[in-house]
């Protein structure tokens, strides 16, 4: 009984820690990550069929080595077409070049544009609160699965 509520409370940590602005990007991006997926899942089964066709075992090797190389490549192209329109919905509609945005009558350097539009700040120190709970959670959930064994 006590194994499960340790579970159930390190799974509530987790949940709660994981960050709200996740649905904040915009539809592309989402798009993006959602065709990449798709496309993941394609080869994926693509693979399962090519296996399933083997005889030998041979065949059945060469299969699953060429099946983890084409979904290692699709997930490679996904992660660059994410991070691509990452990029581009970086610079929206009000970019005018060199760091520059034009805005509500005056140009912007590239901190005090997304400071005041976006509340966005670039990481520069990580919140490490959030690592922590994140951490303590995972390690609790890595000691209740060890204790349930």
């Amino acid at each position: 009984m006590q194994k499960n509520i340790l579970f159930l409370l390190a799974a509530a940590t987790v949940f709660t820690a994981l960050p709200e602005d996740v649905s904040a990007q915009s539809w592309e991006v989402r798009r993006e990550i959602r065709e990449g997926n798709r496309e993941v899942a394609r080869e994926r089964r693509e693979a399962a069929r090519e296996i399933m066709r083997c005889k030998t075992r041979e065949c059945a090797e060469r299969e699953f080595r060429e099946a983890n190389r084409e979904v290692a490549r699709e997930r490679r192209e996904a992660r660059r077409e994410v991070i691509r329109e990452i990029r581009e919905d970086y610079y929206d509609r009000f970019y005018r070049g060199n760091g520059r945005w034009w805005r509500d009558g005056r140009y912007w350097n590239r901190d005090e544009y997304l400071r005041r539009y976006y509340a966005r700040r670039d990481n520069d120190g990580a919140d490490v609160l959030k690592g922590a709970v994140v951490a303590a959670a995972v390690v609790g959930v890595i000691a209740a699965i060890a204790d349930d064994d």
